[in-house]
């Protein structure tokens, strides 16, 4: 799976000539270029909106829960490796979501909807796109929503000892507000919430970075230096250790996978609904969810857990507990810096992105579902989705985990490769024509 993910991001990195380098033209053609009020319909999503609807798909526990464990298993080095990660993937994102855009089709009502079910049953046939969008309905109950309330439900037991049937009520509500409310309920909320939720925890991660700022160029060179193996020792390094690098690599892909999500063709449902008919802008518009997802949130949320040694980590200031990882490395840095009700902090932003990656995902799943069976079904599948979140409340965590990582996995396979076929035909253009 590494190799097919590495493989199709080098593949576009090559192909779209590393236009990802050039992360400040991507912005000024993005969020600061006026936006044209043309793009505006009753029946879509304006370019913005898809960006926050993606970023409420993508920025949650991924950020948080997934960096934690990358780090306390991986070790610093996996941190490089999702950096990595997010380099191809931006490419690999304005790949499949260029496709998206290009094979949508309109509804009844005048408007778009997509996915990559469209693209993959054009390059591979209909019962690859199936097999796909049946992957899908699961993961979205599965990735998209058990996971994240588990870990808001972990978060909450954590900090506030909180039972995690409690948690499961508490998110049911919110939750089934924002799925029976459809996208365009959802474009509304997260447009308005994710920039300020987002905001918020930026800057309680660039508060605890402050304090420890003078270890910030040493926590950046163990990042690179445990990426390949090396390890500090009486002042000089040990060799390479081949055992190390892999797991940092492994770690590091598979939860920086796991948190933008390019490659899984999830983030093209939401850029379909785009009223844009520019698939290269839109395009621009996906690769920067890949952007602020991994290389901005992961990283200022790795950079308190290694500054403050919570994991253990690179200054020991503050070791854990071995075996506490995920949400409680995060909410230990900050209770580590500020004392432990900054700690508290980092739960209420769990279970805020954590509400809000499910109910994007649900609007992925009502289309595979739709995809599937028919417009009769979706409304089964919204009330299935609600339960599932209260289910994935009181799970356990590895079950949980396991189920995401084998879905991740599943869901990629005729995903890239329907990307890599269409690519390799020239059908993804790096510019508009």
């Amino acid at each position: 799976m590494l190799c097919l993910f590495i493989g199709t991001g080098v593949f576009f990195t090559v192909k779209l000539k590393c236009f990802q380098l050039n992360i400040f033209k991507i912005l000024r053609e993005t969020i600061f270029e006026k936006q044209d009020n043309s793009t505006k319909s009753a029946n879509n999503l304006t370019p913005f909106q898809t960006l926050t609807n993606s970023l409420a798909l993508t920025i949650g526990t991924g950020n948080i829960v997934a960096l934690g464990t990358a780090i306390a298993i991986g070790g610093a080095g996996a941190v490089f490796w999702m950096w990595a990660s997010a380099f191809l993937g931006m490419a690999t994102i304005y790949a499949e979501n260029f496709l998206g855009i290009k094979y949508r089709r309109k509804n009844k009502s005048g408007g778009y909807k997509g996915g990559a079910f469209f693209y993959i049953e054009k390059a591979l046939g209909r019962f690859p796109a199936k097999s796909y969008a049946l992957c899908c309905v699961i993961a979205s109950l599965g990735i998209g929503n058990m996971t994240q309330i588990n870990s808001m439900s972990s978060s909450m037991e954590y900090s506030f000892g909180t039972p995690t049937w409690i948690s499961g009520i508490i998110a049911v509500i919110p939750v089934g507000l924002l799925v029976f409310g459809g996208a365009k309920r959802l474009g509304k909320v997260t447009e308005k919430a994710i920039p300020i939720i987002s905001l918020a925890y930026i800057l309680g991660c660039l508060a605890v970075i402050f304090v420890f700022i003078g270890d910030v160029p040493a926590v950046f060179a163990g990042i690179v230096r445990e990426a390949f193996g090396f390890r500090a020792v009486g002042g000089g390094l040990a060799g390479a250790g081949i055992a190390r690098m892999s797991r940092a690599m492994s770690w590091g892909f598979r939860r920086g996978i796991f948190s933008n999500e390019a490659g899984l063709g999830s983030t093209v449902t939401m850029n379909a609904l785009s009223a844009s008919d520019d698939a290269h802008k839109q395009s621009q518009w996906a690769t920067l969810t890949v952007f602020f997802d991994t290389i901005v949130i992961c990283t200022l949320t790795a950079l308190p857990i290694l500054l403050t040694g919570a994991a253990g980590g690179l200054t020991n200031a503050n070791p854990m507990a071995e075996g506490d990882f995920g949400v409680n490395l995060a909410s230990a840095a900050f209770s580590a810096a500020f004392g432990n009700y900054a700690g508290m902090f980092v739960t209420v932003s769990v279970v805020l992105f954590a509400i809000a990656t499910a109910a994007g995902w649900s609007v992925f799943g009502v289309l595979c579902v739709e995809y599937l069976f028919g417009r009769v079904s979706v409304k089964p599948f919204m009330c299935v989705f609600v339960l599932f979140a209260f289910i994935g409340a009181i799970m356990k965590l590895e079950l949980v985990w396991g189920m995401a990582d084998l879905m991740n996995g599943i869901m990629a396979v005729p995903n890239l490769l329907a990307v890599m076929v269409l690519g390799l035909k020239g059908e993804v253009a790096p510019e508009k024509a």
